[in-house]
């Protein structure tokens, strides 16, 4: 089935490509192998692969959201309701460098590994 679906997106991609080819855009264009018996495992791997960087976007596609839904979302809550000042995602030993943890040690008084408090 993959193989459809790999021939599909390349006749999509065509099609695309074509009929912007005198706009100098070029568009890539694929389909996700996320079917409803894969869809769980997909939605943890893309989500584990979003945690380290790679593109959120899989993520919002292997959950059903819309691209266009997503960007719209993400500026609607950035820009104007401001919830990416108001809302920060909880740390874990992940998202903190290891700077954050001694510069508490510090000022709580405890002595770092050089000796000095």
């Amino acid at each position: 089935m993959q193989e459809y679906m790999n021939a599909y997106a390349t006749w999509i991609k065509f099609l695309i490509n074509s009929r912007f080819s005198r706009t100098g855009l070029t568009f890539d264009f694929e389909i996700l192998p996320v079917t409803k018996f894969n869809i769980k495992d997909y939605k943890d791997y893309y989500l584990s692969m979003a945690q380290f960087g790679y593109p959120r976007m899989r993520v919002a596609a292997a959950m059903g959201i819309k691209q266009r839904s997503l960007v719209s979302t993400v500026d609607f809550e950035n820009e104007f309701l401001n919830l990416d000042e108001k809302m920060r995602p909880l740390l874990s030993s992940y998202t903190q460098s290891g700077d954050e943890n001694s510069q508490k040690k510090n000022n709580s008084g405890e002595k770092n590994s050089s000796g000095s408090t």
